[in-house]
C-alpha cells in the first residue's frame, strides 16, 4: 500500500497545472480528496480541510482541474447537489437549493468572478481563473464554513495533505474503522495563553509573507505543526473561557481571522509595539474574557464576522461593519 502512496504522491507532485487550496486559516485536519486521471495524466486534485463524511462538522474540498479536462455534467447545481448527497444527515435533510448567484473569489489577492449556490449550511462554488498561464476549473464545496470572504491560494507544498491522507487511512487500518480526530492527539497542554500566542504568530507571519511577496512569487509552505498549533489553541480555549469543542474552534478562528485581517487592513499594525500590544488585549478579550481598553474594537469585530457568511440586515452592511471595526481600532491608537 504504501509503494502505492508513494506512486500516487509522485504523480500529483507533478501535476501539469496549478494547484489551489484554501488561504489560511483554514479548518482541519488537511487530507487528499478524489484526483483523477486521463489517458495516464493527472486531470483533477481534490484538497479536503476539516471532518470528512455524514457526522456533522466543518468541512471544504477544493478541487483544481484544467480546462481541458473532461467535466461532463460539472455544473454548480451538479456539485453541490453531490456535496449535499455525501452530507446528508437523515434526521435533518438540507433544503433545496436556491439559485446560482454571482460572487466575488480572491485566488492569490486578485479577485474573480464565480458562481455559488448554497442549501442550508452547504455551499458550492465554481471559478474558472487564469492562474501561471493555465485556465482552470475550480470548484469548492462547504459545509458549515462562511461562503463570503472566500480565498484561494496556489499550493506549493502538498506533502501536509499526504500526511494527513496517510494518518487517516493507517488510523483506520489499525483501529478496525475508528477514525481518530484532532481531539485524540496526544499533545503537551498549552500554559495560559501560550497557544493561542503561538498560533497567532504564526498565521500573522504568514499573512505578512503573503502581502510582501505579492501572488506572482512561490510562498513559503506553512509550518508542519500547523494542526498541532490549531489544536493546542482550542484546547486552551475550551480550558480558559469554559467552552465545549466547537464553540472555542469557532472562537479561535474568529480571533485568528480577527489578527490576521488586522495585518492586511490596519497600517499602525505594522509597528511592532502596537501590534503587540492589540494581539495580546485580542487574545485576553477572547479567552478571559478581560475588560480590555480596545473593548469597543472587540465588539465591532463579533459584530462583522458575525455577518459574514449571512444576509446583513438592511441598516448594517457588511462594508459598514468592517468601517466600523476599523474606525473602533483607529479610536483605540488615538486614545493610547
Amino acid at each position: 500500500m504504501r509503494e502505492r502512496w508513494a506512486t500516487d504522491e509522485a504523480a500529483l507532485n507533478s501535476a501539469p497545472f496549478p494547484i489551489l487550496g484554501l488561504a489560511p486559516p483554514f479548518p482541519t485536519p488537511l487530507g487528499l480528496g478524489s484526483y483523477e486521471t486521463v489517458n495516464g495524466q493527472v486531470a483533477n486534485v481534490g484538497l479536503r480541510y476539516g471532518a470528512h463524511g455524514p457526522s456533522p462538522g466543518r468541512m471544504v474540498t477544493v478541487s483544481t482541474a484544467p480546462e481541458w479536462a473532461d467535466r461532463t455534467g460539472s455544473s454548480v447545481a451538479d456539485v453541490l447537489g453531490e456535496v449535499v448527497r455525501e452530507s446528508e444527515d437523515e434526521r435533518s435533510p438540507a433544503p433545496a437549493p436556491g439559485d446560482p448567484v454571482t460572487a466575488e473569489v480572491l485566488i492569490d489577492g486578485v479577485p474573480w468572478m464565480a458562481s455559488t449556490i448554497e442549501s442550508g449550511q452547504t455551499w458550492a462554488t465554481v471559478v474558472t481563473p487564469h492562474v501561471a498561464d493555465v485556465e482552470l476549473f475550480v470548484t469548492v464545496t462547504a459545509r458549515d464554513w462562511p461562503p463570503s470572504g472566500l480565498a484561494l491560494t496556489r499550493v506549493h507544498d502538498l506533502e501536509p495533505f499526504f500526511a494527513g491522507r496517510r494518518a487517516r487511512i493507517e488510523a483506520v487500518l489499525a483501529g478496525g474503522g475508528s477514525q481518530p480526530g484532532p481531539g485524540d492527539w496526544d499533545l503537551p497542554p498549552a500554559r495560559g495563553l501560550e497557544g493561542h500566542q503561538a498560533l497567532a504568530d504564526m498565521m500573522i507571519a504568514t499573512t505578512r509573507e503573503s502581502m510582501a511577496e505579492g501572488p506572482a512569487l512561490r510562498r513559503s509552505p506553512l509550518p508542519n505543526d500547523y494542526a498541532k498549533r490549531w489544536e493546542i489553541a482550542t484546547r486552551a480555549q475550551m480550558q480558559l473561557a469554559g467552552q465545549r469543542r466547537n464553540e472555542a474552534e469557532d472562537e479561535i478562528h474568529s480571533v485568528i481571522n480577527h489578527l490576521c485581517q488586522l495585518a492586511q487592513k490596519a497600517t499602525w499594525f505594522g509597528d511592532r509595539d502596537l501590534a503587540k500590544r492589540a494581539i495580546g488585549e485580542t487574545l485576553g478579550y477572547v479567552a478571559y474574557g478581560r475588560d480590555v481598553p480596545s473593548a469597543e474594537a472587540q465588539r465591532a469585530w463579533s459584530r462583522y464576522w458575525g455577518l459574514r457568511g449571512q444576509d446583513p440586515p438592511a441598516f448594517e452592511s457588511l462594508s459598514s461593519a468592517e468601517e466600523s471595526w476599523l474606525a473602533a481600532w483607529q479610536h483605540w491608537l488615538e486614545s493610547r
